[in-house]
């Protein structure tokens, strides 16, 4: 590693080029660490985004103003102050600026408290010098994660995690035997976590270029069941001849197949946009859209297995963990759409009307493409006796709905009549004004009825009585 190389790209970047000039000039030792600097000693630029990590002494917290003045944007505290975890943190677009005070008696002993040895670096901009921990740089070039002292676990549980997640995002890097042996042994103190801290690192794996390796990570070091104590009972679930898997199995089978969903759309012309905010809702359906099978598992009298209505206890317990893991409202509600719906397409016959496919679309509305997604990847990691049966069935319904999507008079139809036309009849206010509003906006979607004058007709003829 040519340090002059790293320190050289280092100043190039006009933002810390300006930072060091001010560093030195008051004469403050501000240290660029963390990912960044791992990064730069891997050999990777920063590519769209760019994500800072500052630590500087506490006595010299009046430079965060100048800070501020260099990015032209404000900070805002997270974390606590009675227990020094206090960081300042500025987001802007495609910038993200982290800032902490040194723990201990200067950078030495602020690195040795930092989680792993390949973030456990520093730059001192304010004296241009390289500060890392022992053993920092092999670990680096032999792209081995592994923690920095037999304490950093303890000293934070969330590392764990984070540690899963590097081994996801990290392009070659590998988990230190004794670090997996570790989180074994202490996986049940992430019960302490705030579950807004564990969702955030949850994301970051799910949103990484491995999300399925990171899935399978979680449950072999013990941390998947742990985190989701709902799952154990499906680990040795059996299923019916649609399945060649247990139900957990399935589960994450299925998270590595909806990439391969996603590509199969794309092959077929009917590639889909998809948000961060999109892949997240649609992961975590997957994760949890059968969670109601251990609650309805039965067997008819010839031995088949059946799990009837088993989408509803599904999203109970889904709903429960969302709680408990501090979704917003939003993505709660978007994911529990789609464990509702998960069978839909799956249950439709060869023979399938247009109509119930429009009805369908209209339902789920913006959510149609992740339920074919999720439909697709649920087929694929199906792969019992009976389940070859279905797949041309299943692939052209998807194919089909897609289409149906593009269709906006389908997805979000124009109002053909109000309540007041419904009330001029003589009903009152209520319920059965929203049931006939309904059946008349079925019929729009059917392509019964297309103008407000077709409608007002078949509203007199069906319900002037």
């Amino acid at each position: 590693m040519d340090l002059n190389e790293i320190r050289r790209k280092i100043f190039k970047d006009p933002i810390l080029s300006n930072l060091s000039n001010l560093a030195k000039e008051k004469h403050t030792p501000l240290f660029l660490v963390g990912g960044y600097v791992r990064d730069l000693f891997l050999g990777m630029l920063p590519h769209g985004g760019k994500d800072y990590d500052f630590t500087l002494p506490k006595v010299d917290a009046s430079f965060i103003s100048l800070i501020e003045q260099a990015f032209q944007l404000r900070f805002f505290k997270v974390g606590k102050e009675e227990s020094d975890t206090v960081t300042y943190r500025m987001i802007k677009e495609n910038l993200s600026v982290d800032l902490t005070f040194l723990q201990g008696d200067g950078i030495e002993e602020d690195l040795k408290r930092r989680d792993f040895t390949i973030n456990a670096i520093a730059f001192s901009l304010r004296d241009e010098t390289f500060h890392w921990v022992e053993g920092a740089l092999e670990d680096i070039e032999k792209k081995v994660i592994r923690t920095v002292s037999n304490h950093s676990i303890d000293q934070d549980p969330l590392r764990m995690l984070r540690a899963i997640r590097y081994f996801c995002t990290l392009d070659g890097f590998v988990m230190d035997e004794m670090l997996n042996e570790e989180i074994s042994q202490k996986k049940e103190l992430t019960r302490r976590i705030p579950g807004e801290r564990i969702k955030m690192e949850l994301d970051h794996i799910l949103r990484s270029p491995q999300p399925a390796l990171g899935m399978r990570s979680l449950y072999q070091v013990g941390l998947l069941l742990t985190l989701f104590p709902e799952l154990a009972g499906l680990e040795g679930l059996s299923q019916n001849e649609h399945h060649h898997l247990n139900v957990l199995s399935h589960i994450l089978l299925m998270v590595e197949k909806i990439s391969w969903a996603s590509q199969w759309i794309a092959l077929h012309e009917r590639e889909i946009p998809l948000t961060q905010e999109d892949w997240l809702s649609l992961y975590y359906a997957t994760l949890f859209h059968d969670l109601g099978k251990q609650d309805t598992y039965s067997r008819d009298e010839k031995g088949r297995v059946h799990f009837y209505h088993h989408e509803s206890f599904s999203c109970q317990s889904a709903e429960e963990i969302m709680e408990r893991l501090r979704f917003s409202n939003a993505m709660r509600n978007r994911i529990l759409r789609l464990i509702q719906n998960h069978m839909r397409i799956l249950n439709l016959s060869r023979e399938t009307k247009e109509v119930a496919l429009k009805r369908l679309v209209n339902h789920m509305a913006e959510e149609t493409p992740l339920l074919v997604l999720l439909t697709l990847a649920d087929k694929e990691a199906s792969r019992g006796i009976l389940s070859v049966q279905i797949d041309e069935v299943v692939e052209g319904h998807c194919l089909r709905i897609l289409q149906l999507f593009k269709e906006k008079e389908i997805v979000h139809p124009s109002p053909l009549i109000t309540g007041h036309d419904v009330m001029a009849l003589g009903y009152s206010s209520g319920p059965k004004v929203g049931q006939i509003l309904n059946f008349i906006r079925e019929k729009q979607i059917e392509g019964e009825i297309k103008t407000r004058e077709e409608a007002l007709q078949l509203l007199a003829e069906r319900f002037g009585n």
